[in-house]
C-alpha cells in the first residue's frame, strides 16, 4: 500500500510539472523582440608603408555598421584605428579627431583637430598623412577632392600647400 501511495505521490508530481512546463502558452509579461542582425560595413583606408617607402597602400577595414555613411565610417576608421598588420604605418598623429566631413559638389570638406597638426611632423610624415586622408576619401565615386581643414580653417603652413582641394595621388600607390 505504500508503494503505490508513493506511486501515485510520484505520478501526480510529474503531472502537475508537466502542465508547468507547456510550450503552448506564451509567457506572459515577457515582450517579444525581433532579433536586430548587425551589418558589417567594409571600407578600404590608406595608410603609409611601414619600410618607409614612399608608398601608401589600401588596408581593408570591417566594422559595424553605426547608421553613418561609409565616407565618414572610412575617416574615422583611418584616424581612430591602428594599423592591422606590420606592414602598414601609421601616419595620422595621436589624439587626431575628426570634427566633420561634409560634401558639396565633388569636393570633400574634411575638418580634423589640431593633432593633425603635429608640430615635429616632417615632410615625409604631412606628405604621407595627406594623402592617406585624400585616397582613402577619393576611394568613393562621389569625391573628386578633399579640402582639409582643421578646426574649421584651412591650413596654410606646412610643407604641403593645403590652400586649396587636393585631388586622388595615384603616383603613391603600389603599381599593380
Amino acid at each position: 500500500m505504500r508503494k503505490l501511495i508513493t506511486l501515485l505521490t510520484l505520478l501526480c508530481c510529474l503531472i502537475f510539472a508537466a502542465g508547468c512546463f507547456n510550450s503552448d502558452k506564451p509567457v506572459p509579461n515577457k515582450p517579444t523582440q525581433p532579433v536586430q542582425t548587425k551589418t558589417k560595413q567594409t571600407l578600404v583606408v590608406y595608410r603609409a608603408s611601414a619600410d618607409g617607402r614612399e608608398l601608401l597602400l589600401p588596408e581593408t577595414i570591417v566594422m559595424e555598421d553605426n547608421g553613418k555613411p561609409a565616407i565618414e565610417n572610412a575617416l574615422t576608421a583611418l584616424v581612430a584605428t591602428k594599423p592591422q598588420e606590420a606592414k602598414y604605418a601609421d601616419v595620422i598623429p595621436i589624439g587626431t579627431r575628426v570634427l566633420s566631413l561634409k560634401l558639396d559638389k565633388g569636393t570633400a570638406y574634411a575638418d580634423f583637430s589640431k593633432e593633425l597638426l603635429k608640430k615635429e611632423q616632417g615632410s615625409y610624415e604631412q606628405m604621407m598623412a595627406v594623402y592617406a586622408i585624400v585616397n582613402t576619401l577619393t576611394e568613393y565615386t562621389e569625391v573628386k577632392r578633399v579640402q582639409i581643414l582643421v578646426e574649421g580653417d584651412k591650413v596654410v603652413s606646412g610643407h604641403l600647400d593645403l590652400e586649396e582641394p587636393i585631388v586622388r595621388n595615384t603616383t603613391l600607390l603600389p603599381k599593380k
